[in-house]
């Protein structure tokens, strides 16, 4: 249980980091969902 709770807290670490250097470059965020290529706004996005 505790390699899940490490992994959980550096994952969302590493998701707040993202979502702030996109923002602050003024950049979407790109990825993959089902195959599709998607594009969002990191202003829209939750940290």
């Amino acid at each position: 249980m505790e390699l899940e709770a490490k992994i959980s807290q550096g994952l969302k670490i590493t998701h707040r980091k993202l979502v702030e250097q996109h923002r602050r470059d003024n950049q979407p965020l790109i990825f993959s969902e089902n195959g599709v290529v998607k594009q969002v706004d990191p202003f829209t996005v939750a940290i």
